[in-house]
């Protein structure tokens, strides 16, 4: 039996980090330059768990294989996403001056709700699963699951790990915080429009609905 241990396949370099800085600007808005830095280790940790260079390496997929944008790369939803939420927290903010809204938690969680796509897209990991969906499962876990995973190991704090595990359907099985629920939001939203102006290819559930298959004999 080989076992797979989610730990980085390369070292981290400032390569990588200088890479993340690039391809998501939006991280440098993010007030606490602590947090800043934690969100830039957390995209450059997840990166290096996988077998892509860049963030714009990454399909433009919500999930492997549904919904897949026409054009651009897995950067442009992750950066919508950000502004998205952004957008949202100061209407509310604006209109409500009594509502309190965490601006660092909100944006580190909405810079890294999707940090755990590296690892799930990885189509060495996917190769793996495909094959042998009964030792480990199809995926074995998700971008959601891997993202609290990655968000925790580099020391973020737990609210933002929080966002990267429940801003998905994980979310419906726990309480979720009020910016978790901006980016929860953010991320439904910019998918469905997406898909009302047109702009991804008609959805399929592949992975997620795959049935595990008999685990063959060594």
């Amino acid at each position: 039996m080989t076992y797979h241990y989610a730990t980085p396949r390369r070292p981290i370099t400032d390569e990588t980090r200088q890479a993340v800085s690039e391809d998501f600007p939006e991280i440098s808005s993010i007030p606490d330059e602590t947090l800043r830095s934690k969100v830039i280790e957390a995209w450059s940790y997840a990166l290096c768990c996988s077998g892509f260079q860049r963030i714009t390496d990454i399909p433009p997929e919500g999930n492997p294989g549904a919904p897949v944008l026409r054009s651009g790369t897995q950067a442009d939803h992750v950066r919508g996403v950000f502004r998205y939420a952004e957008a949202i927290a100061r209407e509310f903010a604006q209109a409500y001056p009594e509502v309190v809204i965490d601006w660092n938690i909100l944006l580190a969680g909405a810079a890294c709700h999707d940090v755990g796509k590296p690892y799930e897209f990885d189509p060495e990991n996917r190769k793996r699963w495909a094959e042998r969906p009964a030792d480990a499962g199809a995926p074995t876990f998700r971008h959601s699951v891997f993202g609290m995973h990655v968000c925790l190991t580099v020391g973020l704090p737990e609210e933002v790990a929080h966002i990267a595990v429940a801003h998905s359907f994980e979310g419906l099985h726990t309480g979720v915080s009020a910016e978790c629920t901006i980016v929860r939001q953010a991320d439904h939203g910019w998918w469905h429009l997406a898909g009302a102006l047109g702009l991804v290819t008609p959805e399929t559930l592949g992975a997620l609905s795959q049935n595990l298959r008999a685990r063959e004999p060594r």
